[in-house]
């Protein structure tokens, strides 16, 4: 039988689990399953992992050398790792305990090895992996900067502070900055179109006829665009 890590028994040792670096690692699934396996990762490479393996189980862990014999025994090969922020780490432990109380009980696409992975990202404060079904090849987040000066992002492109400082697009003379997103300067010498290297505009509407153009996300950071038009897609 392949190794799936150790058996972790309740209670956990206090700061088992380095939460100040946490990841959703997405890994290869076992025919006939096509949509993976997730595991929860801390502290990043060489800190431990966290599973739940099987149909009825109890969890499991293991290190980064546990890790590595975990994917190749199981003949498994890892497809992404999915950064989140953990603003609660307290609360995320106490949730990792939850589940050990007690054996896991599979229960599909609604209580499996994701759904295990997300209770406990979200108790410590992060963001929900999955827009409908919980399938780890299909998880992913997106955090979305307003524009506004410290904005600490948004799990919604359309979301914006609800106070702020917002710069428009002019750059002569320099936008001295507006209390909310929509507005702009009235007149002004020379704008920026956003797009990499713009030599400027005389015309706040206008725009390069060819570049790149960044959106707003910034959680996978935008790769760029070839049109001011495309943003990202609401999850990495």
């Amino acid at each position: 039988m392949a190794y799936e890590g150790e058996v972790l028994n309740f209670p956990p040792p206090p700061h088992m689990f380095d939460f100040t670096r946490t990841f959703a690692v997405v890994v290869s699934g076992d025919r006939p399953n096509k949509w993976g396996h997730m595991l929860l990762n801390t502290g990043g490479t060489g800190g431990l992992y966290f599973q739940i393996a099987g149909v009825v189980t109890k969890p499991r862990y293991m290190n980064e050398a546990g890790y590595k014999r975990y994917l190749k025994e199981s003949r498994k090969k890892e497809l992404r790792r999915i950064s989140v922020f953990i603003t609660k780490p307290d609360a995320a432990q106490a949730k990792m305990e939850e589940l050990l109380k007690e054996k896991w009980v599979w229960g599909g696409p609604v209580h499996n090895c994701e759904t295990a992975v997300e209770e406990i990202i979200v108790a410590g404060g992060g963001p929900r992996l999955h827009q409908i079904l919980p399938l780890p090849t299909h998880a992913g987040w997106s955090a979305w900067d307003c524009g506004a000066r410290d904005c600490p992002g948004h799990s919604n492109p359309k979301h914006h502070c609800a106070k702020g400082v917002w710069k428009c697009k002019r750059v002569v003379p320099p936008c001295p900055g507006h209390s909310r997103p929509e507005h702009v300067c009235d007149s002004g010498k020379a704008w920026t179109c956003g797009a990499r290297s713009c030599p400027t505009h005389s015309e706040s509407s206008h725009h390069c006829a060819s570049g790149v153009w960044k959106c707003r996300r910034k959680v996978p950071s935008c790769q760029g665009h070839s049109s001011p038009d495309h943003t990202c897609s609401r999850t990495g």
